[in-house]
């Protein structure tokens, strides 16, 4: 059987209590767990929901800009009211102070000079006997399901959903992005309050809450959960901010020509095999970047470098980066494909240009650059060059045909692995059989920055040389 719920009208009836209505009259049906005498001047901090203010005016604000700004701000904690004490420091009540009341349906009770407050709060004691033991009996639940916090801390959100019947989840302050969240609860109404708390140990963390319309998780638990859930997440808090630390430190040796070990566990199996493109977004964005990069579990490596922050991405991640830099609002450049991290330096200023070269609308920027034929002034030139470059690709046989197409595919795609065997019509394994009998065939590699270099003159004076043969 449900306890007996104690509400504001239940006091204002209570004739021993000599209190009655100022305002807010259409709220005398909230719950009263506890109530609490405070004159500090920002009461909304030390009470919450379900609990009524009591005060004889010291903390009542003299303006009726600050008396409005004063309702709202308990009204806003969740609080059941407030009991002002008839006594001469009460400061005189203004229109404006009624006005937010009524309509927030937020009761303003005045309790007179005989009646003291501890009679109140004895008579709001006795009648939540039974709701108080409901909470402490939650308490102990809420510190049983914390025993296996730090190995699961989704299950353990989801089971304080359960126990408290509220929404939960831990966002980041810096990116907006949900940290863990818990499964939506069936029935949760449009109307459902949110509020947020800071985790006592992570600033850059906070707890929201969704309640159901006058279940509002207490202020006696509230306390409890924010420990707990601090508790379950320092860990992944902690190894989010490793991740963002050994993601810089190892960009900052890609880009300084070196090799650092363990790359594969941030960039994933495979890494830049099919190529990488490094990502320039403007330095004072840096620090969102790489926490949201963490967050998301990115296959990248991110960090800052001169003017710029940059980030290198395999060629499978680029339409995830691409997709939360989107939803960052933040603006990006990106440079050419590359394969060969040695490349990365030239591959990061080439970012910039990029980044550079763009509009303040132009949330992404791809690549787009304008090859300068050296070829024109001679067909013979051209021929030359194919003949040299191409060798056996450049005749007309259909296996040099299709191995010739494939490089140019390959060259036009800006070397990503996907879009080319995507235009082709072939697997990723068929494109990298190609390469390699490609490779056999003229001894140059894609690999390389000089046979690349080769290759693109070649694909770029083959229009010409094809005119010849024709």
């Amino acid at each position: 059987m449900e306890p007996q719920v104690l509400t504001v009208g239940d006091l204002v009836t209570a004739q021993s209590l000599g209190t009655k209505v100022l305002a807010g009259a259409a709220g005398l049906d909230r719950q009263v767990l506890w109530a609490h005498s405070c004159e500090l001047s920002d009461p909304d901090r030390w009470l919450g929901p379900h609990e009524l203010l009591m005060t004889v005016g010291l903390c009542v604000p003299h303006s009726a800009a600050e008396q409005r700004t004063f309702i709202v701000k308990l009204d806003e904690a969740g609080l059941a009211g407030v009991a002002l004490g008839d006594h001469p420091s009460l400061p005189p009540l203004t229109p404006e102070l009624y006005e937010e009341a009524d309509k927030r349906s937020f009761p303003v009770l005045l309790t007179n000079h005989a009646t003291p407050f501890a009679a109140i709060g004895r008579t709001v004691a006795a009648a939540t006997a039974t709701t108080q033991t409901m909470q402490v009996l939650k308490l102990s639940k809420l510190y049983q399901l914390s025993a296996y916090a730090r190995t699961d801390p989704v299950r353990m959100l989801n089971d304080l959903q359960a126990l408290l019947r509220a929404g939960l989840s831990v966002f980041d302050v810096k990116t907006g992005l949900a940290i863990v969240e818990g499964a939506p609860l069936e029935s949760m109404p449009t109307s459902a309050r949110e509020r947020t708390y800071a985790l006592p140990g992570d600033s850059d963390a906070r707890l929201m809450i969704s309640e159901f319309p006058g279940e509002e998780v207490s202020s006696f638990l509230l306390i409890h959960v924010l420990q707990v859930i601090d508790v379950a997440l320092s860990q992944l808090l902690r190894s989010l901010r490793r991740r963002s630390e050994r993601s810089a430190h190892m960009l900052a040796s890609i880009l300084e020509g070196r090799s650092p070990d363990g790359i594969e566990n941030l960039l994933g199996t495979g890494g830049t095999s099919s190529g990488y493109q490094v990502v320039a977004v403007a330095l004072g964005e840096g620090e969102k970047v790489a926490r949201a990069a963490s967050i998301k579990s990115l296959a990248v490596l991110a960090g800052s470098g001169g003017s710029s922050f940059f980030i290198l991405m395999p060629e499978q991640s680029r339409n995830d980066v691409r997709q939360l830099l989107s939803r960052l609002d933040v603006r990006a450049g990106a440079s050419s494909t590359y394969l060969d991290l040695r490349d990365a330096k030239a591959a990061a200023e080439e970012a910039v240009k990029v980044f550079s070269s763009g509009g303040m609308n132009d949330q992404w920027i791809d690549f787009a650059g304008v090859p300068v034929s050296l070829l024109t002034r001679s067909r013979k030139e051209a021929s030359a060059v194919v003949q040299q470059v191409l060798g056996g690709l450049a005749g007309t046989d259909p296996k040099s045909t299709a191995l010739r197409e494939t490089l140019f595919a390959f060259l036009a795609n800006d070397r990503r692995w996907n879009e080319t065997a995507a235009a082709l019509g072939i697997h990723r394994q068929t494109l990298s059989y190609r390469l390699t009998r490609i490779k056999e065939i003229t001894g140059r590699d894609v690999a390389s920055s000089a046979d690349l270099s080769a290759f693109w003159l070649a694909f770029q004076a083959w229009p010409s040389y094809s005119t010849i043969s024709d």
